[in-house]
């Protein structure tokens, strides 16, 4: 059922996209408000914005599980993950992206990932912006699909849905959940970058990922670019052909995410 439920998700997801009424974090927006109130510390925070949404999901799934026993992981495990996608419409910015660096407009290029959340660093040059915009779509590429996944088939959908709300609340400065988030990308960002050594050039990226592998201090989405351009080593390298690189990569490394749940269904 875990499986079922994981294929039904991700197949709503690569159709639909994000959106809709698992989507609207209006709820959460509200609990932050009230939460910031309290001026919580960390852990308070962390408990109020993250735990007691995740118990009262774990109470409903035990309900649930009492009435339609082994169902329930279809039933509430399907929208449990689809809620853990990320929420930005990430290929359409993709593409928006990808064609203001093609017309030569770099800055609105990057004032479109402004607009959904990509921090300034101040870069001095066009060549440093793109590969700030790619290094931004690929982190948001990653933790859209790749961390929920990985959690929802290691650990079930309790630890999906606190992915989510861990993402959710990395950005409120009364409860900050940006270190708990770069540990809870480490796994995943590890399994990717293998991932990205099998599908691209793994003998590039195999002392990248002897050298970095234990590192948890290094920033995620610097990881991760680093290792796509290692592994894509050969590929043509402007800025639009890299877009589409970063794109055809993450696709290339979902299926074989796929390929590989299926095949531990099958032989388990």
């Amino acid at each position: 059922m875990t499986y079922l439920a994981f294929l039904v998700a991700t197949g709503l997801y690569l159709a639909i996209g994000s959106g809709g009424p698992l989507h609207s974090d209006q709820w959460h927006q509200s609990l932050a408000r009230r939460v910031e109130a309290l001026e919580p510390d960390f852990w308070l925070g962390f408990v109020l914005l993250v735990v007691v949404p995740c118990a009262g999901f774990t109470l409903a799934y035990a309900v649930l599980e009492e009435v339609f026993g082994a169902a329930a992981v279809l039933l509430l495990g399907t929208p449990a993950l689809f809620f853990s996608f990320g929420r930005l419409p990430w290929p359409s910015l993709v593409d928006r992206f990808r064609s203001r660096v093609a017309a030569g407009d770099i800055e609105g290029a990057m004032l479109a990932l402004e607009a959904v959340g990509y921090s300034d660093p101040e870069v001095d040059d066009a060549v440093s912006a793109e590969r700030d915009g790619a290094r931004f779509l690929l982190y948001e590429g990653f933790q859209r699909w790749f961390p929920p996944v990985f959690y929802f088939l290691l650990l079930g959908p309790f630890f999906a849905v606190g992915y989510r709300l861990v993402v959710l609340g990395a950005g409120n400065p009364q409860a900050p959940m940006g270190r708990l988030l770069s540990l809870l990308d480490w796994l995943p960002s590890r399994v990717l970058l293998v991932t990205f050594g099998v599908i691209g050039n793994f003998e590039n990226i195999r002392p990248f990922l002897v050298e970095n592998a234990l590192d948890t201090d290094a920033r995620t989405d610097e990881l991760l670019m680093q290792g796509f351009e290692l592994a894509s080593t050969g590929a043509e390298s402007t800025s639009v052909q890299q877009v589409e690189h970063v794109r055809e990569l993450l696709k290339r490394a979902l299926g074989v995410w796929v390929v590989v749940a299926s095949v531990l269904v099958i032989v388990s």
